[in-house]
């Protein structure tokens, strides 16, 4: 919504929600140009909260008044009809400001790839292209390149699963599109088709050369015959005609001369004379809404039919076979890049390096448009994905309709970006409710270090504040306050006076150290357990849990699990499940060593599978979501133990932590515990390239030499390698401790021998594997019964998830 001078005073109060209907039905534009895409409606009259969307718009314009965006267009649609659109800040700012207007053209950059897709369905539907047919059938080079290149499919490339390059050098090249697709098919690839997901602008590039081969057409005609005429998006094409191009928002740094304007930034794109299936496509938010509009409805807008449902339906559903990232065929549905937020799985969408974006959530009927020109800035800030999150978080909340439960955003709206926030610990759920729960009880607390909201206050300091009955606390491995890498005995909280039990006091003998007695207990009838787990079966406050419980029911006291995120997500499973015969303190239950399930869970599957017969009440958290990463929650990071100081370690701790009794370095004592791997024996070239030539998903390896100032060799100079976690949605952190394993004993035998290797067997929880790393069985052989262990694990879970 464009805002006159009077309701542009009127923002000011916008905080307090006061003339927000109004400034929603002003009229959107005076530019001839302007031809609304969807009519504007009052936003409850759409079902949805005008506070909520006010959210959304206050968003937006923080990140242009305090963020250095320079200008932003925002439209909010549901149902067919537009809730929300505004412009903010300036189109261009060099060498005058030009103000941003509602109807401003913008480079959409990889919005071009979802555009592009629907050209490949259209051909899809009329039998021109098939799916998993291999791109050589329409592009002669590729099966010329034979090998990896021959077995490259249109859903390959769909997906991003083909293996290629994300790009190439081409800044300041010209190419014709004949002259490209001769280099993409010569290009080395960077894993086997099918096999990894890698973002891949090559890969777009090639579809719209297999578009062109097929339908006969350039592209652009293509798509402007068939998608943009036909939706009325007469705003959107490539190489933007004068008239659009002179009202274009800025892309570079440089001076927003009018003879650059129009031109696309991207510079493959720019190479291709502006036309290229990856990047090229200018368009308006409007133009954009209909193309929206058009997906949500099944693939029909305005009486014209685009695609058919059934085509919408294969279009926009998952149809990458990776671990995560998933993808539909040009589409966007849980991948590192996505911008969901809150909205729910099944939402999808795009975004593009300029600063664009949509979502589109068929289940609410609801979609998002954000155009920013991040790109203009001094210095560039293209990387708008926390604030596109957030703004999907706010549309999400805005839906009233929409059930509650895990996914809805907290009450309290924020007032910056900072202070938006999606996940609540359970922690946080009993400060909010004042701990009434807890009233009257006689308590126990069961914490650590990690035991903090996100102002940093301690749940022991909360409770007491609160005037609760704290009897005592228990401590887990590493201490109630600090991080103590060492053993812990009973002590008395300086900062409460409250009495401390030990729960890891390894001078005692092992049926004490770890377990309350019934003299710890005595006067407790209520236990509050606050600990932050790493998401790994041999970390040991998932086992301090377990004996919680059992002397939980064994004395009648009931226990309150505060959940909290597991960092490593909820998806990930892996590795085998723990033999029987090794249960103990590092490994106390039946399951993989990545369980993907938070503590509360966990509680819930011990007391049923042990019958421990314990009460248990999980305070779960408001919008946790099994996809989201500890990074993804807006909460604070505590280092859970000393040796996990970032999401890098935690991710990489269930693939190293079990090779640690092993006669190497695992990183302690440096920098970098969990990231690096050493002896002094070790040749470190030598074992990073054997690594790197499996092409392990997500990682790769680098050459290192590092001291320990403790731990295992400590001060002597190790030989070893770093491993560079870059995709920590497709990476398998159980399987690559066994290529390092099996690595270490093929290059380094007089080092590896079978009493060497069996040194692992505790943690890794099967006694067989160790034998069959020093008999020199394939990885592969190796690890293929786990896919059953994994496969049974997830049916024995199930019934006691808490979350989507």
């Amino acid at each position: 919504m464009r805002l006159n001078s009077s309701a542009s005073r009127c923002v000011s109060t916008l905080s307090s929600g006061f003339c927000f209907l109004l400034l929603l039905t002003v009229s959107a534009s005076s530019s001839p140009f302007f031809t609304p895409s969807l009519p504007l409606r009052e936003p409850q009259s759409l079902g949805l909260s005008p506070e909520r969307l006010l959210v959304a718009d206050s968003l937006v314009g923080e990140a242009v008044a305090k963020q250095g965006v320079p200008g932003a267009v925002l439209l909010v649609a549901r149902d067919g009809g537009i809730a929300l659109r505004k412009a903010y800040g300036f189109a261009g700012l060099r060498p005058q400001p030009r103000a941003m207007q509602e109807n401003t053209p913008f480079d959409v950059a990889s919005l071009t790839k979802p555009i592009v897709s629907t050209a490949v369905m259209r051909l899809i539907e009329e039998g021109k292209i098939e799916l998993d047919a291999p791109v050589g059938r329409y592009l002669p080079a590729f099966e010329k390149a034979g090998g990896d290149k021959a077995k490259i499919t249109i859903r390959h490339l769909m997906t991003h699963g083909a293996g290629l390059p994300a790009g190439g050098a081409y800044a300041g090249k010209q190419r014709t599109t004949a002259q490209i697709i001769e280099e993409i098919a010569l290009v080395p690839q960077k894993s086997p088709p099918g096999t990894q997901f890698l973002y891949s602008d090559f890969s777009f590039i090639v579809l719209g050369a297999v578009i062109e081969a097929v339908s006969g057409k350039t592209l652009d005609v293509y798509c402007r015959e068939t998608i943009f005429a036909p939706l009325g998006m007469s705003e959107t094409g490539f190489r933007p005609a004068p008239e659009l191009s002179e009202r274009a928002a800025a892309t570079t740094s440089g001076d927003d001369a009018p003879a650059t304007r129009g031109q696309v930034h991207d510079p493959t794109a720019f190479a291709l004379s502006g036309v290229a299936g990856h990047a090229g496509i200018f368009s308006t938010a409007d133009d954009l809404a209909r193309f929206c509009q058009m997906v949500l409805n099944g693939g029909e807008f305005g009486g014209v039919r685009i695609l058919t449902p059934q085509t919408v339906a294969l279009w926009t559903s998952k149809q990458s076979p990776f671990i995560g990232n998933a993808r539909g065929l040009g589409w966007d549905l849980d991948s590192g890049y996505s911008i969901r937020g809150a909205l729910p799985p099944g939402s999808f969408g795009h975004t593009g390096f300029t600063g664009t974006s949509f979502w589109i959530d068929p289940q609410s009927r609801t979609f998002v448009i954000l155009l920013a020109n991040g790109v203009h800035a001094k210095p560039a800030i293209p990387a708008l994905t926390p604030l596109r999150r957030l703004v999907s978080g706010a549309l999400a909340a805005a839906i009233l309709d929409r059930p509650p439960g895990p996914g809805r955003i907290a009450a309290t709206l924020p007032a910056s970006l900072e202070d938006f926030v999606q996940v609540q610990t359970g922690l946080e759920v009993l400060e909010a409710e004042n701990f009434q729960r807890l009233q009257g009880k006689n308590i126990g607390v069961v914490c650590n270090h990690t035991a903090l909201d996100r102002r940093g206050r301690h749940i022991v300091d909360l409770m007491v504040a609160q005037k609760l009955n704290v009897v005592a606390l228990f401590s887990p491995e590493h201490g109630v306050r600090g991080e103590l890498d060492e053993t812990i005995t009973d002590s008395v909280d300086p900062k409460t006076g409250l009495k401390i039990y030990s729960l890891y006091n390894t001078r005692l003998p092992k049926e004490e150290r770890y377990r309350p007695t019934g003299a710890m207990l005595k006067g407790i009838d209520t236990l509050v357990f606050d600990v932050q787990d790493i998401g790994a079966r041999y970390y040991t406050y998932s086992s301090t849990l377990g004996y919680i419980l059992e002397a939980a029911a064994q004395h009648k006291v009931k226990v309150f699990v505060l959940d909290r995120p597991n960092p490593l997500g909820g998806l990930m499973v892996e590795g085998p499940l723990l033999d029987p015969q090794l249960y103990g303190f590092i490994g106390y239950h039946n399951m993989p060593i990545a369980h993907g399930m938070t503590l509360g869970e966990l509680a819930l599957l011990y007391n049923a599978e042990r019958k421990i017969g314990a009460q248990i009440e999980v305070i779960k958290m408001p919008n946790w979501n099994r996809r989201l990463l500890f990074d993804q929650t807006g909460l604070p990071w505590v280092n859970p133990s000393p040796n996990i100081r970032n999401v890098r370690q935690a991710a990489l701790y269930p693939g190293i932590g079990y090779l640690e009794f092993m006669p190497i370095s695992v990183g302690r004592g440096t920098d970098t515990p969990f990231e690096v791997v050493g002896a002094p024996w070790i040749d470190g070239v030598a074992l990073a390239n054997n690594l790197n030539a499996r092409r392990l998903p997500g990682v790769s390896f680098g050459a290192t030499r590092f001291t320990p100032i403790s731990s295992k060799h400590k001060g002597v100079l190790c030989g070893g390698i770093q491993i560079m976690l870059w995709d920590r949605r497709i990476y398998r952190p159980t399987e690559i401790g066994i290529h390092i394993a099996d690595a270490l004993a093929r290059l380094f035998p007089e080092h590896m021998d079978a009493k060497t290797l069996d040194l692992m067997h505790g943690l890794v929880g099967n006694k067989t594997i160790p034998e069959a790393i020093f008999k020199g069985t394939p990885p592969e052989e190796i690890m293929a019964p786990w896919a059953n262990d994994v496969a049974t694990w997830r049916t024995r879970r199930a019934p006691f998830l808490l979350y989507p």
